[in-house]
């Protein structure tokens, strides 16, 4: 999932989760109020009761919290623009102290909004921020997280909402056309809603959408190489990288492996706590998750240049020649990436900077926080449980080149799901009960698809590129755009790029990609275009 650098989420003390429904939101909490705040004076934010189970409404409701900003409106019959942003809170989709805001003309929605007179919408995704069916997350108060839920949420929503300043359901996707935007997982969300509930919505703009699930993504940080590659305009950096990646697989995948060499190799990177081998090996390559966070990418450039700015060896007792490469790459991770790696969290005061990586103590507070306000612990049920998994990982051994650790594969990432959620009351996350990427292909129809006035994009350096339309393992190559298709692969872009308007990235002092500028004037206009079609079409004939 993407956070901003230097986020620090608001875990609680661990609680044990309460099998009861939390009672009715109260607008007046301070929580509520701040984002009501963060959506301005022009906007109205309220709750919506939604059925817990869509399949089952005994089971009871719950309330999910949304913003409107009809500024763009044209009143009454105008078409309304919704996103959710997914895995992250309502706020931090709204707060324009952020330098963008998805109600406002500094993002995709926006910029729809101001061509097509048009609301915009920002709804907060079960389980995440402030609305949540239950207060405590563990496998069986988190079973109605699921996307076939999430999506029945948006479609009740778009359905039958009443905007704060209407009286009647005049603005309901029924009577208005309603255009959806979603980028990273709330893009795949709405391939889930524009398959299962074709009509609803009127058009889609889903941007590195994981279209097709999968079990080992090692082309995630096969993408980040050629990003390199291409940004530094040469393969230097790479091979170092992958020389730094085949160093350190020297020891701990060795047949005949020496605890003296292996204790030595985590030391040099700065590991002076106890740290298992599949940790240590994540723990280095943890400056690449940088590269999908919004310029995350200038970062590893930034690592790039000093790693291959010096060519100096260096001898070590136990582990013999230490190449120039590993020399600065463990320098450059001490110094850079080794005390900043777990601060993204509330540390209850762990003295090992790397203690949120330890996936072999199950009472890792990590693992333990089970309240509202971690959002990493719902975000991996939904990797674990539908299951969206796409583990990234270490490039195949047939593969020449990888710039991370072969010791990080799937079996990695698949363990923490029993970490996090071992069996509650007999309930289980969808993977230990045989559910896998495949069967969740099966379902959404994966690549196959049949779409109507569907918008897909992704940047050419998207780690998640692979997972999408594009044409890496897709078969038949990438999906071709047609009359009510437009698939636009963004040169020189990266993650969800095309969610931000130049207005938000010169807010941001990010320079403006003209890429990403053609495909969203593009993707304005298309969308235009569909919606005068949709009123003309509701015209009387004269």
């Amino acid at each position: 999932m993407k956070l901003p650098t230097g986020t620090v989420l608001p875990f609680l003390a661990w609680s044990a989760p309460r099998p009861a429904i939390r009672g009715e939101p109260d607008i007046t909490t301070a929580s509520a109020q701040a984002v009501i705040r963060a959506a301005g004076p022009g906007a109205s934010c309220d709750w919506f009761k939604q059925p817990v189970d869509h399949k089952n409404p005994k089971v009871g409701t719950w309330s999910q919290l949304y913003c409107v900003n009809p500024d763009k409106s044209a009143g009454p019959g105008s078409p309304v623009v919704v996103m959710t942003p997914g895995e992250s809170s309502l706020y931090s989709a709204i707060s324009s102290g952020r330098g963008y805001s998805f109600l406002e003309n500094t993002t995709m929605p926006g910029l729809y909004a101001q061509s097509l007179g048009a609301a915009t919408v920002v709804i907060e995704h079960r389980y995440f921020g402030g609305s949540s069916p239950y207060d405590g997350f563990d496998s069986e108060t988190l079973q109605y997280l699921t996307m076939e839920q999430s999506a029945a949420d948006l479609v009740n929503f778009a359905k039958n909402v009443v905007f704060p300043y209407e009286d009647t359901k005049t603005s309901v996707a029924s009577k208005v056309p309603w255009i959806y935007f979603g980028a990273s997982y709330s893009g795949t969300l709405g391939s889930w809603i524009e398959r299962f509930y074709p009509g609803v919505f009127f058009a889609f703009h889903l941007s590195s959408a994981t279209i097709a699930a999968n079990t080992e993504n090692w082309y995630y940080y096969d993408t980040i190489r050629k990003g390199i590659d291409s940004y530094r305009g040469d393969t230097s950096c790479s091979l170092a990288l992958n020389e730094v990646s085949d160093f350190v697989d020297k020891y701990l995948l060795a047949s005949n492996r020496n605890e003296t060499e292996v204790q030595a190799l985590k030391l040099l990177f700065g590991s002076t706590f106890p740290i298992e081998d599949d940790d240590f090996a994540y723990s280095i390559a943890t400056p690449f998750r940088y590269w999908q966070e919004t310029n995350g990418y200038h970062d590893v450039l930034d690592m790039c240049d000093a790693i291959v700015g010096a060519s100096e060896t260096d001898q070590d007792p136990v582990l013999g020649t230490i190449p120039a490469s590993v020399v600065n790459y463990a320098a450059y991770f001490r110094m850079n990436f080794r005390d900043s790696t777990c601060t993204y969290l509330d540390t209850w005061g762990q003295e090992d900077p790397l203690w949120c990586l330890n996936t072999h103590n199950p009472w890792n507070p990590f693992f333990e926080a089970r309240t509202l306000g971690n959002p990493w612990r719902t975000w991996y049920w939904l990797l674990c449980n539908e299951p969206l998994a796409s583990w990234a990982t270490g490039a195949p051994k047939e593969s020449p080149l990888s710039i991370v650790s072969r010791k990080i594969d799937s079996q990695y990432w698949q363990k923490q799901c029993e970490l996090h959620f071992p069996p509650e009351n007999g309930q289980k996350y969808g993977s230990s009960k045989g559910k896998t990427p495949d069967t969740l292909n099966k379902l959404t129809g994966g690549w196959v698809r049949n779409s109507t006035r569907v918008i897909w994009t992704s940047g050419e350096f998207d780690p998640w590129r692979a997972t999408g339309m594009s044409s890496e393992v897709r078969p038949g190559g990438a999906l071709p755009s047609s009359e009510n298709i437009a698939v636009f692969l963004i040169k020189n872009a990266v993650h969800g790029d095309d969610a931000f308007s130049t207005r938000a990235l010169n807010n941001l002092k990010i320079k403006v990609n003209p890429e990403v500028v053609k495909v969203q004037d593009q993707a304005v206009a298309l969308v235009k275009k569909w919606v005068d079609g949709y009123y003309a079409a509701k015209k009387p004939q004269a």
